[in-house]
């Protein structure tokens, strides 16, 4: 419930975070949030309700400190022509969504900035993750793109890599077969369990892997220009995809 504070001519109320200072001729918000569709108008401007009467917005200024904006409120003049469509009201319950709607903003805000970094690397996610993080603002087209240029960049490490193995193979008379995983242990096996896979296979897995991908998505790519796709996403049917 709003709190009512001062004079009976000027009442000042709490709504949520704001203070809306009540007088004769002017409703007065310093909200803590900018209401984000009240802008002042001269043509049809929207109407504002508040406490069950009608105003129109003749000001929006910068705020003191601790709140963010400054709207002026007078009476709706007789006479004057307002726009049916588009109307606001003003009350705890509209304070308390626009509170909502900032807190998941800034939220957004935060995730876009940490999965940043992993730009190249978040279109290798498959299309309905693409499409989840189009709610934080990026896009899943463009994420797909940079994506196969990623899967193609990993594809020539791999090379290089192998290459690399080859080499130091010969100098040193011991065979080192592999890529990336067996260059970055020490043992020619991985254990898993029981099981052991040798890192070479795996490398070359991986090789096969992101050349396909890249070739395969880049064919898609160009022939829908509204497909989208994450790693190696194009072996699996759509139908089974979206279940």
């Amino acid at each position: 419930m709003p709190e009512s504070l001062g004079a009976p001519s000027q009442r000042v109320l709490r709504i949520g975070p704001d203070r809306v200072t009540v007088t004769d001729t002017e409703v007065v918000i310093e909200a803590k949030h900018e209401m984000p569709e009240w802008e002042v108008r001269s043509s049809r401007p929207p109407a504002i309700y508040f406490e069950d009467k009608k105003f129109l917005l003749i000001g929006k200024d910068k705020a003191e400190a601790p709140y963010g904006i400054r709207y002026t409120l007078q009476p709706w003049p007789e006479g004057k022509a307002s726009n049916p469509n588009n109307f606001h009201t003003y009350d705890a319950a509209t304070v308390a969504e626009r509170g909502s709607s900032h807190r998941s903003e800034l939220w957004g805000q935060l995730a876009w900035s940490l999965l940043l970094p992993f730009y190249p690397f978040l279109g290798l996610l498959w299309a309905r993750t693409q499409e989840r993080l189009g709610r934080l603002g990026f896009i899943p087209r463009s994420l797909t793109g940079i994506s196969i240029f990623t899967s193609f960049g990993l594809f020539l490490a791999q090379g290089v890599m192998a290459a690399v193995m080859i080499n130091a193979s010969i100098r040193s008379g011991k065979l080192m077969i592999g890529g990336v995983i067996r260059a970055m242990t020490d043992q020619s096996h991985l254990q898993l369990g029981q099981l052991a896979i040798s890192a070479g296979i795996i490398d070359a897995v991986l090789l096969a892997g992101f050349l396909a991908d890249a070739v395969f998505r880049y064919a898609h790519y160009l022939g829908d220009d509204q497909w989208t796709g994450g790693f190696l996403e194009w072996l699996v049917p759509k139908s089974l995809r979206r279940k």
